[in-house]
């Protein structure tokens, strides 16, 4: 059998696929999942290689589909200093960061004014305490609007599905856009409202997708395409751009 984290390599149209897979005898059956980090395996312990094997030839396209998603992202993040000029995106859109001298900002608290986002901070602060509290704000800005937009969006999508999620999140995830767990409840990196609107729904609808189909199996793909025809051309621009909004 396969030590633990041994490495399988399968040429699958010209593509080989080259992940780590770690053994465990809590399991009974094969996973793999996709994230940032890349693409891993869990198998049971007493399970044949050739099994093994020929479970991920069977997942062959969809790992590569979430190589693809993640590949733009893995450890690549856009270099931020967060002072006066730089560029930041909100739905698409990009707005300039203004960062203002202001004796009463005790906690920087960003807003937006026309085509800028306004960071109050205190007069003379240290260079690198100013950095770290725009940063914050920042954040805590994107989260606020990140509820808003996808409630918003969340519910247009869910008519379109006929279906209803349970909960819907805003979380700060390191290794996905988006997750829909079994119990209905789906979660939403504030990141993704940086992005065009036409991206953030497609990633809402491939988590609305789940509520109705658990996995990527075949009526997934069937039904996402259904409802959104051109969701492939969307997740390659979601691909292109995605790293400019890890900060």
């Amino acid at each position: 059998k396969m030590s633990d984290r041994a490495i399988q390599r399968i040429d699958f149209g010209g593509e080989e696929i080259s992940d780590a897979l770690s053994r465990t005898a809590r399991r009974k059956t094969v996973a793999i999942t996709g994230g940032f980090d890349g693409v891993r395996g869990l198998a049971p312990d007493d399970l044949d290689d050739s099994k093994v094997s020929e479970f991920v030839r069977k997942k062959a396209s969809w790992v590569l589909r979430k190589k693809a998603m993640y590949s733009e992202l893995s450890g690549v993040a856009s270099p931020k200093e967060f002072v006066s000029g730089e560029t930041f995106h909100y739905l698409g859109r990009p707005y300039r960061l203004k960062v203002v001298s202001d004796p009463n900002a005790v906690v920087t608290r960003v807003t937006a004014r026309g085509s800028n986002l306004i960071a109050p901070v205190q007069p003379l602060q240290d260079p690198m305490i100013a950095k770290s509290a725009v940063r914050s704000g920042l954040r805590q800005w994107y989260i606020a609007h990140a509820g808003i937009h996808f409630a918003r969006r969340m519910d247009f999508v869910s008519q379109a599905l006929a279906c209803e999620a349970r909960s819907v999140s805003v979380v700060d995830q390191s290794k996905r856009w988006g997750s829909c767990d079994a119990k209905g409840r789906i979660r939403l990196n504030w990141r993704l409202v940086m992005a065009p609107v036409s991206l953030i729904d497609y990633v809402l609808t491939h988590e609305a997708c789940h509520l109705l189909e658990h996995n990527h199996s075949r009526q997934f793909w069937r039904m996402l395409e259904t409802v959104m025809p051109d969701y492939e051309q969307r997740l390659q621009r979601l691909d292109a751009l995605g790293h400019r909004f890890v900060w």
